[in-house]
């Protein structure tokens, strides 16, 4: 049975989509959600000092990740000035910041470490860490980082981001394909989004019927998202969408119905198993 976890968020400006800081009940460690907009405004906040790591952010048009950098810091917010100054590509800053006696500087080091790979590993965004630290983590550190890190994990989602690869939770049962027109691709829909996986064959003969599916296309071609092998052309990260529709139209190209197109092991549609 899963457990029941419980949040507290406060909106620091009255704004939904404002500064935000998020702790989990008995949690030690507090997340900060920092607009670029609002870095000034967010150095007021009691406790946005302590040390931690951070993400600086990226969205796409869709509120998803494009882009990705993973730091630590030692004095909290006041890290992301130097990124100010210098990284022109993010637009949101969220930081997991705990005690001091929480987060030793071994700590944060082996966390930034352990979240950098993890970044590099999900293949779901342009990762701008070019450099993985060389730091080591210690055997008897690593189970506490894993446990920090499924937190952060958690975190992000309530926030709309996965940070995971899909194939990590691929099974038979809940893999999708479609092959309309000789195009072979696979994903997963959680009932909310519907991710098409990387190695999915992407039909770019036909034209989608909506200019935004089509202009995603387009990008992630331009990207290295999208690539020719042979006479293919090969998804090479998974990408989430909003609807099963829309991600069977990015595969396909033209106008779909995805309920009726994406099937199971067993040939039954998203529609017989979702809504019958």
């Amino acid at each position: 049975m899963a457990i029941s976890k419980k949040l507290e968020i406060i909106y620091h400006n009255g704004q939904p989509d404002g500064i935000r800081s998020i702790r989990r009940h008995l949690s030690t460690m507090t997340t900060y959600v920092v607009p670029r907009t609002l870095l000034s405004e967010a150095k007021k906040i009691s406790g946005v000092n302590r040390p931690g790591i951070y993400y600086l952010i990226s969205e796409n048009d869709d509120n998803k990740i494009a882009q990705i950098y993973v730091g630590q810091t030692r004095n909290g917010v006041g890290r992301l000035d130097d990124h100010n100054r210098s990284k022109d590509f993010w637009n949101k800053a969220i930081m997991f910041l705990a005690d001091n006696k929480t987060f030793s500087l071994d700590m944060i080091s082996g966390l930034e470490a352990h979240a950098i790979s993890k970044a590099h590993e999900a293949n779901r965004y342009k990762v701008e860490n070019t450099v993985n630290p060389k730091y080591e983590i210690d055997e008897y550190d690593l189970p506490l980082i894993e446990e920090v890190y499924e937190e952060i994990k958690f975190i992000m989602a309530t926030q709309g981001y996965k940070m995971e690869n899909s194939k990590n939770i691929l099974n038979e049962n809940n893999t999708l394909h479609t092959t309309r027109n000789g195009t072979l691709a696979f994903g997963i829909y959680n009932g909310e989004h519907f991710d098409v996986l990387e190695d999915s064959e992407i039909d770019m003969s036909r034209k989608c019927h909506s200019p935004a599916i089509e202009k995603q296309r387009q990008t992630a071609l331009e990207n290295g998202n999208i690539v020719k092998k042979g006479e293919k052309y090969i998804l090479t990260m998974s990408m989430s969408f909003t609807s099963p529709s829309s991600a069977s139209m990015f595969v396909i190209g033209g106008s779909t119905n995805g309920w009726t197109e994406w099937k199971d092991k067993d040939g039954r549609t998203l529609d017989e198993i979702y809504r019958k």
